[in-house]
């Protein structure tokens, strides 16, 4: 008899587990996420990596990932300080650190982040000249940054990285550019050959201000360069040494009669 009443309890016990196992919801949140817990519709807290076992109904867990993420905001036509029409992307780079502030805070956070990227980016452009845009690639995207900083923040985002990507001007401004960046390019080799010029009338003037209180140094140099053997000296001789071209030779001797 008592056998028979342990056996009914056992029964009992599995029944009541396997309905217990039946109401329960295994849910596995991984490495690269995290895990927001609700119960009866309202947010609990959050979950790290691991394996939850939540009551069917009841319970549910909403899972974010927490991976760095690439969003490319296409380029959009923006006027600059001196309405220059022109078109800027850029890229994003960024990572969820709040969970529960990303799930609740917007229904589309790629097309949330776009928006608050574009109307950012057109207040930045619109306070600077194209020239400027041109030159300081780099000092738009840190300030980009920088100011968009917060509003992401206020989605659960950290910003980790802003970059111009592109930056399109209109075709007859590429011409100015060009032109611009050419004669620039010119007169920097014209003033380095001006640079050089210089230094060697430099040098030469010294050299004749050498040899003019120095007179034997010209002999020195010719005996050097003549005992070197690579280079032909020529030595000027007085004219009365040598006849001239096309004149009869001088005789020597008597006088002819009549002379």
């Amino acid at each position: 008899m008592a056998a028979l009443e342990t056996a009914v309890v056992i029964a009992v016990g599995a029944g009541l587990l396997l309905a217990a196992r039946r109401q329960l919801e295994r849910v596995v949140v991984y490495e690269y996420q995290r895990g927001v817990l609700y119960r009866r519709g309202r947010r609990i807290r959050t979950l790290e990596a691991g394996v939850y076992w939540l009551v069917r109904g009841v319970s549910s867990v909403v899972t974010v990932d927490v991976r760095s993420r690439i969003a490319v905001v296409a380029g959009q036509e923006i006027l600059s300080s001196d309405s220059v029409p022109l078109r800027v992307s850029v890229t994003l780079r960024y990572r969820v650190v709040n969970p529960e502030t990303v799930i609740e805070a917007a229904t589309s956070l790629a097309e949330t982040l776009h928006a608050q990227t574009q109307l950012v980016l057109r207040d930045l452009v619109a306070t600077v000249s194209a020239e400027e845009l041109q030159a300081h690639r780099g000092r738009l995207a840190e300030t980009l940054r920088t100011t968009l900083a917060p509003r992401t923040a206020a989605l659960g985002l950290e910003l980790e990285e802003v970059g111009v990507r592109d930056m399109t001007f209109p075709a007859p401004l590429k011409q100015l550019f060009a032109q611009v960046v050419e004669a620039r390019q010119a007169a920097q080799a014209a003033l380095e050959k001006a640079r050089g010029e210089t230094a060697v009338l430099r040098h030469l003037a010294n050299t004749a201000r050498l040899i003019e209180g120095n007179p034997g140094l010209v002999t020195l140099r010719t005996l050097d360069v003549a005992a070197s053997g690579r280079s032909t000296v020529v030595l000027g001789l007085p004219g009365g040494l040598l006849p001239l071209s096309g004149a009869a030779p001088e005789t020597r001797g008597p006088a002819a009669p009549g002379a």
